[in-house]
């Protein structure tokens, strides 16, 4: 207790309580050890309350219930945890060096992304006006085959496994539409001499907008991965709203700070760069970044994970860090071991040998190692015994055998899909779930290429109707992939020739499981026409000889000579009776 005595506060220490100065006494660790722990476990009233804490006062919490027993374990704070990396920055170069380094992760990595991912097909959207639909067909074609949007996928989907998330950079470079397109301005001065400007809209605008548009816009220039390390990104609750800025490099900074110097390449290349990084490099600023598609240049977030409130997204490799750490210690534990016994270990014993004979014996040996063609000669036993690195390396077999299906499990893949030395009956299970999955990161695509990638541009190229409720419904090409590799070819096509012999099917989806062009194709089926390649040629001129025979026999003599050869006689045909005999 403290109370107050002439303003000062003076502390009353109570008899029982013992006072200890100096320095304080030494506590042996078994012996703290063998005392009761306290815990106190979470609740509201009574002996319990929130924390863990053990005798003595060091409990966390009001108050404490005693629990006799061992420790308490968190497996964060656990030796093997604490090995692992725990800043993004080294998660990511953990990632990145397992990925180059590791078969296992770099192969399943690698068919997660790559199969997939196929041939990008458009397909014409469905509208009231097919004339402006098909010009929407056209113009996202022509747009995906310029900026190679299948490349830019496989790069999205490859950093979208390695990392857990992807920073997606679309740059639109067009230049705004000028007033005068639209509006026709006039200039009008008034009564008091001041210029008022005034804006009609012209009758044609919507026409001349069109036209401005198709020979000035060309949809998004570039389709880019920003790297991680130079993308900060703030999320808030409540809101799926992000901030996010770019951070620029050191090169980039330096760059800019030789031009200041007077340095002109430097400052050719400053010249080239946006003056809005130029400035932000000055200032030594971040450049807030536009997460709008519809206002221009934007950056799209795309991250791996389940939960929304989860503030960034997971890695494949994050489930297999402890993994992937332990077994690359076991490597470097039996490598270690070869390391120091790449030369030979040599025993020579002879079990009845003096010294004298010992040491001779030791020069023979040398003298063995150095000519080959040397003979070691003994009246007396001896025997060479060399112990080399694989009678020392550790047995790790079996336990390479647990840990390879550890990695098999949380890269989500199978030994026989990494190998490929397995058929498709045998692993059909595996296979259905790994479709199921693939189908699902399919839809993610298309979601990320048809909302955030073609509709901003169809919507600014006008490609709009109205629906039967009188809203306006954007026309956007959907797009679709080519059938998915983990099939059994043979089933897959009996399947598909069955429905196309019916008329159920056209003959295109069949050229795509078999990896052909149907342009090219036809185009050359229009040339083999009515020629010697076509495959009907045969049958039609089978059809032209029999035709042709029936005429010769009918309008001839041949009949006459046929009989005189084989020696029969033709008879006259009799009168109420057609046909000869």
């Amino acid at each position: 207790m403290a109370e107050k005595q002439k303003g000062k506060v003076v502390a009353k220490i109570s008899k029982r309580a013992h006072v200890t100065t100096g320095k304080p006494r030494r506590v042996v660790a078994s012996t703290m050890m063998s005392k009761v722990a306290t815990c106190s476990f979470g609740g509201g009233g009574g002996g319990a309350s929130q924390g863990i804490g053990l005798t003595g006062g060091y409990g966390i919490g009001q108050n404490t219930v005693e629990a006799r027993g061992g420790n308490w374990y968190s497996p964060e704070l656990s030796t093997d945890f604490l090995e692992l990396p725990q800043s993004l920055d080294e998660m990511r170069a953990y990632y990145r060096f397992f990925y180059h380094n590791d078969p296992f992760v770099g192969q399943a990595i690698d068919i997660h992304t790559e199969i997939p991912l196929s041939k990008v097909r458009l397909g014409v959207p469905k509208a009231r006006n097919q004339e402006l639909a098909l010009r929407s067909w056209r113009f996202c074609t022509k747009w995906i085959r310029r900026v190679g949007l299948l490349q830019r996928l496989l790069e999205i989907v490859h950093e979208y496994h390695t990392l857990g998330e992807v920073y997606i950079w679309a740059e639109d470079p067009s230049p705004d539409e000028p007033e005068e397109l639209r509006y026709n301005v006039k200039h009008i001065i008034t009564e008091d001499g001041e210029t008022r400007v005034e804006k009609e809209e012209r009758p044609d605008a919507d026409e001349r907008h069109f036209k401005w548009l198709q020979k000035n816009y060309k949809g998004w220039d570039r389709i880019t991965v920003l790297p991680p390390e130079q993308v900060h990104m703030e999320s808030f609750p409540f809101t799926q709203e992000k901030l996010i800025e770019l951070v620029l490099d050191g090169k980039t900074r330096n760059i800019i700070e030789e031009a200041k110097t007077g340095n002109k390449r430097a400052q050719k290349i400053v010249d080239s760069i946006p003056s809005e990084i130029a400035a932000a490099a000055e200032n030594g600023t971040n450049i807030p970044l536009n997460t709008d598609p519809y206002a221009g240049s934007f950056v799209y977030y795309l991250a791996r994970k389940r939960s929304p409130y989860e503030p960034r997204g997971h890695s494949i490799l994050q489930r297999c860090l402890r993994t992937l750490v332990h077994k690359d210690k076991l490597r470097q534990a039996n490598a270690s071991i070869a390391s120091r016994h790449m030369t030979p270990i040599r025993m020579v014993t002879a079990e009845d040998a003096d010294a004298n004979d010992i040491e001779e014996l030791r020069d023979q040996v040398d003298l063995a190692l150095i000519d080959p063609d040397y003979s070691i000669v003994a009246n007396y036993e001896i025997r060479w015994e060399e112990m080399g690195s694989d009678q020392r390396l550790l047995e790790l077999s079996g336990h390479f055998d647990l840990l390879n299906r550890e990695m098999y499990s949380g890269l989500g893949t199978t030994e026989s899909l990494l190998s490929g030395e397995s058929t498709y009956s045998g692993d059909r299970i595996n296979l259905e779930v790994l479709n199921t999955r693939y189908m699902l990161l399919r839809e993610t695509i298309q979601e990320l290429v048809e909302e955030s990638l073609l509709r901003p541009m169809c919507h600014r190229m006008g490609f709009i109707e109205l629906d039967e409720d009188g809203d306006e419904v954007v026309l956007v090409p959907p797009l679709t992939f080519t059938r998915m590799a983990l099939r059994d070819n043979n089933d897959i096509f009996d399947t598909l020739f069955n429905l196309y012999q019916k008329g159920s099917l056209d003959v295109e989806t069949i050229y795509d499981l078999l990896n052909l062009d149907t342009d090219t194709i036809t185009r050359k089926l229009m040339n083999d026409l009515w020629t010697p390649k076509d495959a009907n040629f045969n049958e039609a001129l089978r059809s032209v000889y029999s035709r042709s025979g029936d005429t010769l026999a009918e309008r001839s003599n041949a009949a006459e000579k046929i009989a005189g050869v084989i020696g029969l006689t033709m008879k006259e045909e009799e009168e109420g009776r057609g046909g000869r005999f």
